[in-house]
């Protein structure tokens, strides 16, 4: 018997024909170029695609992923990049999870930074913290850890739970509240084009927790394949005046920019109209 040499296996991702042929899958080649098409044959280290542009043969090695793409996603022939921001508005919470593996970093008016990762596809972890300059820097700033959990998750309709728990270092030298939060239920209906957001919750500080609610009501629609329309409103207790904001987000493959208006409805003292801006990177 005489040793022979195995021949080399393919690298690269799984070149699979579309089970359904109204799917379309977004193939990512290793040059940084995709393409919008459908497999229908493989073979091999190599696949046929069928695209708008004609038939031709990709090398897997050459190909850095694939993924299935919805036919919501595809208007006019068009790839309509997801929102990567789509598990939250501004500020506050959809009830959408992000899927184990993924995370991201956001800025919200230059001075509060926010991270999140999936742990599994029902649990997201992150935190938060301020980023006010001062002498003692890691003291002198506010830190929240933010778990969440799915409870409901489908393609219409999403239920999910969560907590804020923070604290201020600082503030025992003045012997204030130094742990404080909101535990809270949201709900969402609708596609990643047009939904709708419902949530509540309560506030509690030093372990105790307020007597009334707080409230929240907010919405995205979907303009065009680079722009979104995003409110967030929030009511809260003892207090009559609503906050309201308004804004566009625009919106790539994995990074968000967030333009709008905060205001509060009702004050007597006209409207003041307070600029909103975030950002967001999704890995």
């Amino acid at each position: 018997m005489l040793p022979s040499r195995a021949p080399a296996q393919p690298t690269g991702p799984v070149l699979a024909v579309a089970a359904d042929t109204s799917q379309r899958q977004l193939i990512r080649l290793r040059d940084g170029s995709t393409v919008l098409g459908r497999i229908t044959q493989s073979w091999g280290d190599s696949a046929r695609v069928e695209s708008m542009a004609g038939m031709f043969v990709v090398r897997r090695s050459n190909v850095a992923s694939v993924r299935i793409v919805p036919a919501s996603s595809i208007h006019g022939g068009m790839y309509w990049p997801d929102d990567p921001n789509a598990t939250r508005l501004f500020f506050g919470p959809t009830a959408r999870m992000l899927k184990k593996g993924e995370g991201y970093i956001a800025n919200h008016w230059l001075f509060f930074m926010d991270g999140y990762g999936g742990v599994t596809d029902r649990f997201t972890l992150g935190g938060a913290m301020s980023l006010f300059p001062s002498d003692n820097f890691l003291k002198n700033n506010i830190y929240f850890l933010s778990p969440k959990v799915g409870i409901t998750q489908g393609e219409r309709f999403n239920t999910a739970a969560g907590v804020w728990i923070g604290g201020a270092p600082f503030s025992d030298e003045f012997g204030s509240v130094n742990n404080f939060g909101i535990a809270y239920g949201v709900a969402t209906w609708g596609g990643l084009n047009c939904a709708f957001t419902l949530g509540g919750g309560y506030g509690f500080a030093e372990g105790k927790l307020a007597r009334n609610p707080m409230m929240m009501v907010g919405g995205t629609r979907r303009l065009s394949r680079r722009l979104t329309l995003v409110s967030e409103n929030w009511l809260f207790p003892n207090v009559e005046e609503p906050l309201v904001s308004f804004g566009l987000r625009t919106h790539g493959e994995g990074i968000s920019w967030d333009l709008g208006f905060v205001t509060v409805i009702g004050t007597g003292d006209g409207t003041i109209l307070v600029p909103w801006f975030g950002a967001a990177w999704k890995f």
